[in-house]
């Protein structure tokens, strides 16, 4: 009896086995082998904290969706990919689930957005055992009938890409891992007080810039980068969500971010509309040339002082927003970019206290460097390093960097070697 239960046993694991083998496949299938791929999804982060080492992934936002499109190469001892002879095997959508890494296969529309599949159940990639190249990119957008190209990417979008070469899919081997890059460029605007500057309330209502890359971007190749470009006048973007560094402290001023396509080598002009004691100020500037790479975070903050205001710049890397708001008074590496002189902060006559009247424009700008071409290729990392910090020094947003900062080390713009 028990003999013949093993039988059983043995036979109806083979024909699951066999089963599995058999499922329809996309593509070729020489072998007569087959499996369902499952991938899982991150991003990198190469900005080293307490609890994070470089190259820890960060989650991505759940319910997002990810298209992933499967390549074979056809020609004997090709080393690299060419999309121009390889094979297009297959292409699935995915889901991001709650823990930001488990990619479950759903239908979405021609904008990546999901929708409920007809038949109610949406099937994964299935591919024969064999060698593939991986390309992803985020959100899923219509993909075109070339089976490589996306079109309409814009600013205010953080859209993703990934590449995985020459990964082998067998039953053993079925999960792959992808680790997608930012494909534009943040930009960060905080406005924070100055030593002996003392405001009851300091805000950021709206930054707005020109000259941007024209948008939407030139088409995304898959495995490929937007293409930096330089608009004129009409290329331009806004940035008006600000959250304050501190809620108990509104004094300590305010910090908000915006999505930007990548951009080529150029000026650009800012009108940067911030509030000082519930009164509206306009401070216009252009920016020296800058070059918008993607997966920088460029984090512009303006100190406040009582009769002119500072600009200066760090590069981080994308996930680096908290970085935090060192004290920059005194010798440190931060760029600066120029500064608004003979500010008068008490409004003018009879003031601006209405918050929906324009708002007063003042100050005189000074450039303080003409071009930051040498950070064009700062991929993500900062321009300098702060040495010897403190152990009771908090850099975090909500206390505005309180704490002294010691030995500042700036990076030689000639010999940069950002994230390493």
């Amino acid at each position: 009896m028990n003999k013949r239960r093993r039988c059983f046993l043995i036979g109806a694991l083979f024909l699951t086995v066999v089963g599995c083998q058999r499922r329809p496949l996309v593509g070729d299938d020489p072998a007569g082998e087959s499996c369902e791929v499952r991938f899982s999804a991150g991003s990198l982060n190469i900005e080293a904290t307490e609890t994070k080492a470089p190259g820890d992934k960060v989650a991505l936002e759940a319910g997002s969706t990810v298209r992933v499109v499967a390549y074979r190469r056809t020609v004997a001892g090709q080393a690299q990919p060419d999309l121009a002879q390889d094979k297009w095997i297959a292409t699935a959508t995915y889901k991001v689930q709650a823990d930001g890494t488990t990619l479950v296969a759903c239908e979405v529309d021609d904008a990546g957005d999901e929708v409920a599949a007809p038949s109610g159940t949406v099937k994964g990639m299935e591919l024969s055992n064999g060698s593939y190249d991986f390309y992803a990119y985020s959100t899923a957008r219509k993909i075109e009938a070339d089976n490589r190209t996306v079109k309409g990417v814009g600013h205010g979008e953080d859209f993703l890409g990934a590449f995985v070469g020459s990964r082998t899919i067998n039953r053993s081997a079925s999960t792959v891992q992808l680790d997608f890059e930012h494909e534009c460029a943040k930009l960060t605007f905080s406005v924070v007080p100055a030593d002996g500057m003392s405001c009851d309330d300091l805000s950021v209502s709206k930054v707005a810039l020109k000259k941007l890359a024209t948008a939407p971007a030139a088409d995304y190749t898959i495995g490929g980068d937007l293409a930096a470009s330089v608009g004129d006048e009409t290329s331009t973007g806004e940035i008006t969500a600000f959250d304050y560094i501190d809620q108990t402290d509104k004094g300590m001023g305010s910090i908000g971010s915006g999505i930007f396509l990548p951009k080529s080598l150029g000026t650009i002009p800012v009108e940067f509309t911030l509030t000082v004691n519930s009164i509206a100020y306009l401070l216009k500037a252009e920016l020296p040339a800058l070059a918008l790479a993607k997966g920088n975070n460029y984090t512009f903050t303006a100190r406040v002082k009582k009769g002119s205001v500072e600009l200066v710049l760090n590069v981080l890397s994308w996930d680096a927003v908290d970085q935090l708001l060192p004290d920059f008074g005194g010798d440190n590496g931060s760029i600066e970019i120029g500064s608004w002189g003979g500010i008068d902060w008490s409004g003018g006559v009879g003031g601006n206290v209405d918050e929906n009247q324009v708002p007063i424009e003042v100050g005189s700008w000074t450039s303080v460097v003409q071009s930051l071409d040498f950070l064009g290729s700062n991929a993500g990392g900062t321009v300098g390093g702060w040495g010897d910090v403190g152990s009771d020094t908090d850099f975090s947003e909500g206390t505005n960097g309180s704490g002294g900062v010691d030995s500042w080390t700036p990076i030689n713009p000639g010999e940069q070697e950002v994230g390493k």
